[in-house]
């Protein structure tokens, strides 16, 4: 079995009284794990110590099996980053950034055709010869991330890099990281946007308090935390029969009629979908979506912040 491609083995960082971990997770290759938590939870931190720019006090950090400290080019050999607020050259253009870039880390043939395609890739090819300085901070962003997807990384490690991005830009990037992992890449981000996690994430950590408190899917995530889940349903000729026999169907707590629908609340950890949609179908009704719902990872997460600014009282 190969081994994660980061891992954090019980790290600590000590900052006086305060104390980051022990934190205690990996990340296998192919997932897109979104590292959660508050500011100041510790997630720039752990970040730091990835990347062998802080030490830890105790324990270990591995980047693809190797120590960011003491194998610093060994481990971050294949690894992009892109940082929370990048500092970029507000007098160089986009190519001539990314062509720095790309001699730093060694590329020396084929330059303008990778460029092309990150910049491509971040959708902001467009944008390629204009100063940096004329750009938006959205078009930074993804600048970027264009950096850290030069010269095809195994790994990235991404802080925050939806921060300051319109919707269509939220959305490119986006596809542009669930394609990158299903080549095989592998993504730890940080993030504040629960829904960009929920739709785009394999896995999630949760630091608050610089405890980790969860590790495992969005899915489970929202299981574990909340004492009941939503299903939000949309059909047409429903009767009021058909209502109240979803209201009989195990694991179903409460039904709303709402314009359109119903929004159905269901006991922790019950998948009631397949049996509403049996109801309303035998009832004569038209299934137009049925589907979890929305924000429930936001919920999730503002409970379990709760629950662990309860347990560290």
């Amino acid at each position: 079995m190969s081994s994660p491609v980061i891992e954090f083995d019980g790290a600590v960082k000590a900052f006086g009284k305060k104390r980051i971990g022990p934190v205690q997770f990996s990340v296998e290759k192919g997932e897109i794990f979104g590292f959660l938590g508050p500011n100041g939870s510790g997630k720039t931190t752990c970040i730091r110590m990835l990347l062998g720019l802080a030490r830890p006090s105790a324990g270990k950090v591995r980047l693809r099996g190797l120590d960011p400290l003491s194998d610093h080019i060994g481990a971050l050999t294949g690894v992009g980053y892109s940082p929370e607020l990048p500092n970029i050259q507000s007098f160089m253009t986009p190519r001539e950034v990314l062509a720095l870039s790309a001699r730093e880390i060694g590329l020396n043939s084929g330059v303008g055709a990778e460029i092309d395609r990150v910049l491509e890739e971040v959708g902001i090819i467009q944008y390629g010869d204009s100063k940096v300085s004329r750009l938006s901070k959205g078009m930074v962003q993804r600048l970027s991330v264009a950096q850290a997807l030069i010269g095809s990384p195994q790994t990235l490690v991404l802080d925050e890099p939806m921060i300051g991005l319109d919707p269509a830009g939220t959305a490119h990037l986006r596809e542009a990281f669930i394609a990158y992992a299903r080549g095989g890449g592998t993504i730890l981000m940080s993030s504040h946007m629960m829904s960009e996690v929920e739709g785009m994430c394999s896995s999630v950590g949760l630091i608050h308090g610089g405890k980790l408190l969860f590790r495992g899917t969005p899915r489970e995530m929202v299981r574990d935390m909340l004492d009941s889940g939503e299903v939000r349903v949309e059909a047409k000729g429903m009767s009021a029969a058909v209502v109240e026999s979803i209201r009989k169907v195990e694991g179903v707590l409460a039904v709303e009629e709402v314009p359109g629908g119903l929004t159905v609340r269901v006991a922790r950890g019950v998948e009631a979908r397949p049996e509403i949609s049996k109801v309303i179908i035998q009832g004569g009704g038209e299934l137009l979506t049925i589907r979890e719902g929305e924000r429930m990872l936001e919920k999730a997460y503002i409970e379990a912040l709760k629950d662990g600014t309860d347990q560290a009282q």
